[in-house]
């Protein structure tokens, strides 16, 4: 396996006030059954919908809902919503804190996985469960700061939404770092993790790779 494949990060976007019950008992896909007064973040009719939703590989099988999704980059459409309040409940980013997980990491713990080539719930994105494919993902958009469609490529907004996917749970151990938006927030979060004894680094993004300015 293609060693660059394994070391690529992916990113899972997560309410500050979620992270000291995800760093207590783990990354889950069902939060609300184990906590009442968990914060989603994003539209809660995609939330339900994806609950419904058959992925499109087996294995691993089952529906979106079962699965943990992370992004392959930052600057999503969902965060631009989540800054605007545009469909769904506006927070600031301060409020926004990333997960960031290798992939081989990842794959050390777990085989159930999958990632897809666009938004998950689109008819035309295709799912994948061979780290070899990562080659049909548009990178370029993915990766891009301004990802709407133009006429020269209409499918770019699906396209930056690749996901990819773990199902059911993910131990602490797997993630490599945490991201926030500035510093009040690094020493809030510190200060939960010196409280849980976990040595997890955390970064503050000051040159918006994940958050917009």
């Amino acid at each position: 396996m293609d060693q660059s494949a394994k070391n690529r990060w992916v990113f899972r976007m997560i309410h500050f006030q979620n992270l000291e019950f995800i760093l207590k008992h783990g990354i889950v896909s069902k939060y609300k059954e184990n906590n009442p007064g968990y914060i989603h973040i994003g539209a809660p009719d995609l939330i339900s919908l994806r609950d419904e939703y058959r992925i499109g590989i087996d294995p691993p099988g089952g529906t979106l809902g079962e699965f943990i999704p992370f992004y392959f980059a930052g600057h999503s459409p969902m965060l631009y919503k989540i800054k605007t309040g545009n469909g769904v409940r506006r927070y600031p980013q301060e409020d926004i804190i990333f997960i960031c997980c290798k992939i081989g990491k990842i794959l050390d713990y777990t085989n159930e996985w999958c990632f897809t080539d666009g938004h998950a719930k689109s008819r035309i994105t295709e799912f994948y469960n061979d780290l070899i494919y990562l080659q049909k993902i548009d990178w370029g958009t993915v990766n891009a700061l301004h990802w709407n469609n133009t006429l020269e490529d209409m499918d770019r907004c699906r396209k930056k939404q690749a996901e990819f996917l773990v199902k059911d749970y993910l131990p602490v151990s797997c993630i490599g770092f945490l991201a926030v938006r500035n510093e009040e927030r690094k020493v809030e979060v510190e200060f939960i993790l010196e409280r849980l004894h976990l040595n997890i680094p955390v970064y503050v993004d000051n040159e918006n790779r994940l958050y917009y300015e």
